[in-house]
């Protein structure tokens, strides 16, 4: 179970459950509330979601916690909690290129703690998805800023890495923690020249651009590594930079990531809503686009009980792919996230998701090494190691043991040392089995690459 945002602004603040239980009360007295229970098993439920708190102890939390009282009425339990923590300026920045400069800027410093929940979820993700439209629609240029002009070719370089960067999307044999090296300096160096140069109009709008594709980078690379919170963080920083740019397939693509994120550790419906505004946008020449973006669909379908609405998503996903086999691969920022290999991937997890492991499994042949490669796949992807979760879950849900040890097993070697979200997901997998043979010896290799 993902931790309640709760735990993170109340460790945040240096209190334990006990401790926090008493400055609550003491905060709701001293407001004039009355006197409230200090349990610490009040504050247990909060964070296991059992219960939520009555509106004046949030606003006595909310208080402790130095957030304005019309934030908890405007956002609600428990999205204003984010506020009180280095997620506030996903919320409550403005949505203008100096707001998005801001955003942007706040990706570069030091990440925040790992958690495991994701910040912009709700009502709360669903008025950024408006904005983000509202912006494409209405697109305001960066103002022009005074100081020493940059060097044109600093920029064509720049790009000419940040693709470079890019097309291993598909297929790399670089480490992936490097790979995130690359990628966060190259999005330092574009927001340093952002906030720290001189430019006209037009380069502060290819400067947006750049930022959200450095942005992008960081954040599929941070879900590679099975860090869903910091890819929530790129994504939405790169969003921003995106629609203040005008850019609809990158605000596209954009929403295509958010709904990856979404789709593996948030909830249903949330996937469900990004996947259909960035269908909304995309266009209709992008089938293998759109077909990815409606196995997302079924998928989500799948998993809140509606199966049959799911089948249907899945066979026009289908249908999809097969108009994009016909076409020649383009090189958009589109074209870029989704080709065939990761659409028969993206198949068998709906399979699933539908019930049906043992179809699901032959989609994930050339992904465990139990069949030729699918094509275009020549050397592994960044995703690989995350995409065997899902040949784990099928072979867990046909009991064989044996084969979900080994797919794990190729996921350590195809990235040479698990990273440690990674490590964590395929555990939690795992511990019904822990004592099985099988899975014995693997479990506590997977134990110890987890952090405590």
């Amino acid at each position: 179970m993902a931790d309640h945002p709760l735990v993170a602004v109340r460790a945040s603040a240096g209190f334990s459950q006990p401790a926090y239980a008493q400055e609550v009360a003491r905060v709701h007295a001293a407001l004039g509330f009355g006197q409230m229970a200090a349990r610490r098993e009040k504050v247990s439920r909060w964070e296991s979601g059992r219960t939520v708190p009555d509106l004046n102890t949030q606003r006595a939390m909310a208080h402790l916690h130095q957030v304005p009282e019309e934030e908890v009425l405007r956002l609600g339990w428990p999205y204003w909690l984010h506020l009180a923590t280095d997620d506030a300026l996903l919320l409550d920045e403005s949505w203008t290129p100096q707001g998005t400069i801001s955003t942007l800027t706040s990706t570069c410093r030091p990440a925040p703690p790992p958690r495991s929940y994701l910040a912009v979820t709700g009502p709360v993700l669903d008025a950024q998805i408006k904005q983000a439209f509202a912006a494409l629609a209405s697109p305001r240029r960066p103002p022009a800023r005074d100081g020493h002009l940059i060097d044109p070719h600093a920029l064509t370089w720049a790009e000419a890495r940040i693709r470079a960067l890019e097309a291993m999307e598909t297929g790399t044999l670089l480490d992936l923690s490097a790979l995130y090296a690359a990628a966060r300096a190259e999005h330092q160096l574009v927001t340093a020249l952002m906030t720290s140069s001189g430019y006209d109009h037009a380069t502060g709008v290819r400067l947006l651009l750049l930022s959200a594709r450095t942005a992008a980078l960081c954040g599929w690379i941070s879900t590679a590594l099975g860090e869903s919170a910091a890819a929530e963080r790129y994504v939405l920083a790169a969003l921003r930079a995106a629609s203040a740019a005008g850019a609809h397939q990158d605000v596209a693509a954009c929403l295509y990531r958010l709904a990856v994120i979404h789709f593996a550790t948030g909830n249903p419906m949330d996937a469900l809503s990004v996947a259909r505004a960035a269908q909304a946008i995309v266009p209709k020449t992008q089938p293998f686009f759109v077909a990815s973006l409606h196995i997302k669909e079924a998928v989500t379908l799948a998993r809140l009980g509606e199966a049959t609405a799911g089948a249907k998503r899945l066979g026009q996903a289908i249908a999809q792919a097969a108009r994009g086999a016909d076409q020649d691969a383009g090189s958009t920022a589109l074209d870029v996230i989704v080709n065939e290999g990761s659409l028969d991937i993206a198949q068998g997890i709906a399979w699933h998701s539908l019930g049906r492991p043992e179809r699901a499994l032959a989609h994930f042949a050339a992904l465990t090494g139990d069949g030729p490669p699918s094509s275009g796949i020549t050397v592994p992807s960044p995703y690989t190691a995350g995409r065997l979760l899902y040949a784990v879950d099928a072979q867990l849900s046909l009991g064989d043991l044996e084969a979900a040890a080994h797919h794990t097993r190729h996921a350590i070697a195809v990235t040479g040392t698990l990273p440690p979200g990674l490590a964590q997901r395929f555990r939690q997998r795992l511990v019904l089995h822990a004592a099985e043979p099988a899975v014995r010896e693997l479990y506590d290799l997977l134990s110890e690459k987890t952090p405590s």
